[in-house]
């Protein structure tokens, strides 16, 4: 059949300065997001990209090209984001929108922080931040606080998270931000896990749970989930942990989110390692390499390969433990992943003591414990003491 004969311009029912059909399907793919519907709502954007493309619109092809691009990120799909994210910023940049920068802005920073620049990162949502104070623009002054509360933890700064989450909290319950204030309530409660608060990190967590059961936002309710499994695992609730992360599995595998997904089989490997079940931890460990290589998600990679090189180490398999412990810290390195580079120092340094290896386990403890003075973890430091002693 012949194509029809006439423009894609005309299918947009043009009404004074907004294309109609395109921010009717602009909605759609919205509803399809929250609703859990990622492939769809994917394409719907991708027809809308399409679309603007076709008929010259640069703002409307480059608010599409943003929105799809964070949609691939959530379902895995770490490509170079930066070329297109670039393009997108000349387009806002000649049309002089304000708003179209600080958004791309936003997604450029989360380009740098999953490919694990995090240096850049924090620079380009401490600029964000700056900027949308000074237009007023609350959307995105909501963004750059949440991810740079993130970044403050991935750099063990706890409390400045918190203080970026607090300012961040009050400017979404002014706005009435339901979906933003869930994400919040997930992210304070990981502030307070990480300073060891666990009981209000609980109280956080559940309530991130019942706001997402709420809206029906299945991909909050997998993250809550996931959280409460955390504070399981460290109060050593095994079995209720175990239940959790697989919940946590079940709604990422149909929601196609591979970081949650990563998540949930990393947590499953530590769970069923700290229970003594080292070949069914290994299988997880092995499933959440496999699935962070194709997502490109330094991160997880590291984390997966500092799990396996324990379950190696705890089964006599010293040669697949210095392997994988030796990548994890290779990651470490290139990423600046201060944090985990001082914790697989010291499970090398485990394994060699383990292994026999003297002289191997010492120079390794020297390396863990500048790692960890250099980060100010005196736990870990202290840990790498006893093994020169």
């Amino acid at each position: 059949m012949a194509a029809p004969q006439y423009k894609i311009k005309n299918l947009w029912l043009q009404a004074g300065e907004s294309y109609y059909a395109y921010t009717v399907h602009l909605h759609k793919a919205e509803v399809l997001d929250l609703a859990g519907d990622w492939q769809e709502s994917l394409a719907t954007l991708d027809d809308n990209y399409d679309f603007a493309r076709k008929a010259g619109a640069k703002k409307q092809e480059a608010d599409s090209e943003i929105k799809r691009i964070r949609l691939l990120r959530y379902m895995g799909r770490n490509n170079d984001f930066l070329a297109p994210l670039n393009r997108a910023m000349d387009t806002y940049t000649e049309l002089g929108d304000q708003c179209g920068i600080n958004q791309a802005l936003n997604e450029v920073g989360l380009a740098y922080r999953f490919s694990g620049d995090i240096p850049k990162a924090e620079e380009c949502f401490t600029d964000l931040i700056a900027r949308s104070e000074k237009i007023d623009d609350t959307k995105h002054q909501m963004s750059g606080l949440g991810n740079l509360s993130q970044i403050h933890m991935i750099n063990g700064k706890h409390e400045q998270a918190l203080k970026c989450l607090d300012r961040c909290m009050e400017i979404s319950q002014r706005q009435n931000d339901n979906t933003f204030s869930t994400i919040l309530l997930g992210s304070t409660g990981n502030a307070h896990f990480f300073l060891e608060n666990y009981d209000l990190a609980l109280e956080y967590y559940r309530k991130q749970l019942a706001l997402a059961y709420k809206f029906g936002d299945l991909a909050n309710i997998s993250v809550a989930v996931g959280n409460i499994g955390n504070i399981h695992n460290r109060r050593g609730e095994y079995d209720l942990a175990l239940d959790c992360y697989r919940e946590k599995l079940e709604l990422s595998q149909k929601l196609g989110y591979a970081m949650g997904i990563q998540q949930a089989l990393g947590n499953m490997g530590l769970v069923l390692s700290e229970s003594g079940k080292y070949p069914e931890a290994r299988q997880c460990f092995e499933r959440q390499l496999s699935v962070s290589s194709q997502a490109d998600d330094p991160e997880s990679i590291e984390g997966a390969c500092s799990g396996l090189g324990n379950v190696f180490a705890q089964l006599g398999d010293y040669e697949n433990s210095e392997k994988y412990f030796k990548q994890a810290i290779a990651v470490d390195l290139e990423h600046g992943f201060q944090n985990d580079l001082a914790t697989d120092y010291l499970g090398l340094a485990e394994m060699y003591l383990k292994k026999g290896a003297a002289a191997q386990a010492r120079e390794t403890a020297n390396l863990a414990l500048a790692a960890a003075r250099e980060i100010g973890d005196d736990e870990l430091a202290a840990k790498a003491m006893l093994l020169l002693k």
